[in-house]
């Protein structure tokens, strides 16, 4: 009896672990891959003579997660152009609706764009916007203005830059929209007439400029189409001052600003003053000046210059050896210039057979604002002596200077002198006139 009942018990527990081992498709059929699909949108895009009230309501095929891919609410990733106020966005797992809290004005045309990352709750986001137009008159104006967004000074375009359209003296009122991951945007539904159009770096997500984020603006009068580059940078009341003076020798100064300089403003050395404390006199002895450029050109032809140096002395070389370093720097110069070809055949290759599109991000027109400069002197510098460099009456940006004039002192410093060699060392090691005896004979 109790043989059998062993049996029994053994037998369960046998049944239980194959249940648990067996390899087979988990509970709720396969894994989810993909994002949610758009089933229905109300109203539908186009609809005329739409309610104040109405609710836009976005249907989906499955449960929407309640936060975006970049983790943020839901109502972050909501766009409704134009707007006059917040607007509320409630999740109902398979649907967003979307109110204005002041309802809808009359005779506007509306677009209520849901930007791309919404997702499911296994992770899959969309990649595209989704959006619906309707107007509560009778007309759906076609107006657009489009463009890139730029950070001017970083020379790169802005991701998630937001875009704003206001019309005449009606600053409630904005038509709005955000820029995609190449910084190009596109505002729709605007009526014919002069706006005002500002791009700015929201960078807390209040959907408001603050102070000291990075914004640009322009005048479009809208018949049709426009198209505006938005070159955005820091719009502050203070204008740049001298953060640092670097000599690189005798006759050459780096200086750097704080902020960038207008390009509107050309930088002279008028506007420059540099003096040396002479222990001697009562007043600092001036020093001329005589010229001024970009750092950046001015490392540019430095680099280009060592190599030419470098080049020549090498070509200058007649020994054999000499000749063997030409010849393989040749060769070397010859295999990269080949090999750059033969690289960038293989990548026409691939771009021609790869069916995916890839998106180029736009290169800004403008260059970018300078900061760092090269002052060069008319004679040269004293060795351990306080010189002292100031600049007056250099614009920013916004176009305001700095006053009173910021001043830097600095030192050049004598460079330590070579180190000795040991001309002992350099003899060789006396022979043992000893050991130069032949042996004698025994």
């Amino acid at each position: 009896m109790k043989d059998a009942r062993r049996l029994r018990l053994w037998l369960i527990v046998g049944a239980l672990t194959a249940a648990c081992a067996s390899q087979g498709m988990p509970p709720g059929g396969p894994p989810d891959k993909e994002p949610p699909v758009l089933r229905k949108v109300s109203p539908e895009s186009g609809s005329l003579r739409v309610s104040r009230s109405q609710v836009v309501t976005f249907s989906f095929d499955e449960v929407v997660n309640e936060r975006t891919r970049a983790g943020q609410p839901l109502d972050q990733g909501v766009v409704v152009s134009p707007s006059d106020g917040a607007i509320s966005v409630d999740w109902h797992r398979t649907s967003i609706a979307i109110r204005n809290r002041k309802g809808w004005r009359p005779d506007i045309a509306y677009t209520v764009t849901i930007l791309s990352g919404l997702q499911d709750l296994s992770g899959n986001a969309t990649k595209k916007p989704l959006q619906t137009v309707f107007s509560t008159g009778s007309v759906i104006p076609h107006g657009e203005v489009s463009g890139v967004a730029f950070d001017w000074v970083a020379q790169q375009v802005v991701s998630g830059a937001r875009v704003e359209a206001m019309i005449g003296n009606d600053t409630a009122l904005k038509f709005n929209t955000v820029a995609d991951t190449a910084g190009r945007f596109v505002l729709t539904t605007l009526p014919p007439g002069p706006l005002r159009v500002r791009a700015y770096v929201d960078a807390n997500s209040n959907r408001i400029l603050d102070p000291r984020e990075l914004w640009d603006s322009a005048s479009v009068t809208l018949t049709d189409t426009a198209s505006r580059q938005f070159y955005m940078f820091a719009h502050d009341t203070l204008g740049p001052s001298l953060l640092d003076v670097t000599p690189i020798d005798s006759l050459t100064l780096r200086v750097k600003f704080d902020r960038p300089v207008s390009p509107g403003s050309p930088i002279d050395v008028a506007r420059f003053s540099l003096k040396w404390r002479d222990s001697t006199k009562a007043d600092s002895v001036p020093i001329p000046l005589r010229r001024i450029s970009s750092a950046a050109r001015f490392d540019t032809l430095t680099q280009q210059r060592k190599l030419f140096v470098v080049d020549s002395v090498r070509r200058a070389d007649t020994t054999a050896a000499g000749r063997r370093a030409i010849q393989r720097g040749d060769s070397l110069a010859r295999a990269i210039r080949q090999d750059s070809i033969a690289q960038a055949q293989v990548a026409s290759v691939k771009a021609a057979r790869d069916t995916i599109k890839v998106i180029e991000r736009p290169k800004p027109a403008r260059p970018a604002p300078l900061s760092d400069f090269i002052l060069e002197l008319g004679e040269p510098l004293r060795y351990d002596v306080f010189v002292t460099l100031s600049a007056r009456d250099v614009a920013g940006l916004t176009g305001h200077v700095h006053r009173p004039a910021r001043v830097k002192q600095f030192v050049l410093r004598k460079p330590p002198p070579p180190p000795k060699t040991d001309s002992t060392a350099l003899k060789p090691p006396a022979k043992d006139s000893a050991a130069l005896k032949p042996p004698k004979k025994p």
